[in-house]
């Protein structure tokens, strides 16, 4: 007597395992920033292109690109020219996803120490240095200020991972 094999398995619709993708990421991220405490949050977005342009867009690598430049201008500021050298700079974890308009765009929770007056210095550097490169306006970057409360940097994990891929940030930049 043969008997039948049910072969069938429940799939998760796409919008249910995309959900459980993006909670599952939340944790992660929240989990790391409430081990790493970082000081700052930063943001990142590339500026609206002007006039009729099309479908202009940056890509990835030209964006990593240019933030790099920024941030190794930021940590020559702080840290001197042979940041490296010395073994300095500054470190932390982040997010580059795609704002709806398809232009990348990270958030990067800095993680290094910095004293109150160290991150009242990044941030004229940082509006400085930010003119020098057109790709991004001062509009277009968010500097907060990172609370020391346990929820605070449950929320900041939070806020970091919607979507997009996870980078972390060194001296050499955003990896």
């Amino acid at each position: 007597m043969m008997t039948e094999v049910n072969t069938q398995r429940t799939v998760l619709p796409i919008s249910d395992a995309a959900f459980n993708n993006r909670v599952a990421m939340k944790q992660a991220y929240s989990k790391l920033s409430f081990q790493k405490r970082p000081t700052v949050l930063l943001t990142l977005t590339v500026k609206e292109p002007k006039g009729d342009h099309g479908n202009w867009l940056v890509s990835d690598e030209l964006f990593i690109q240019k933030a790099n430049l920024l941030l190794r201008w930021i940590n020559a500021e702080l840290y001197g020219r042979k940041f490296k050298k010395k073994e300095a700079g500054l470190t932390g974890f982040g997010c580059l996803e795609k704002q709806a308009n398809q232009q990348p765009h990270t958030h990067l929770a800095i993680t290094t120490r910095l004293a109150p007056k160290t991150i009242k210095k990044m941030k004229n550097a940082l509006y400085q240095k930010i003119k020098k490169i057109n790709l991004f306006e001062a509009d277009g970057v968010d500097f907060q200020v990172i609370g020391g409360s346990d929820s605070d940097f449950w929320r900041v994990g939070a806020y970091i991972a919607k979507e997009g891929r996870m980078v972390t940030l060194g001296p050499d930049g955003i990896i």
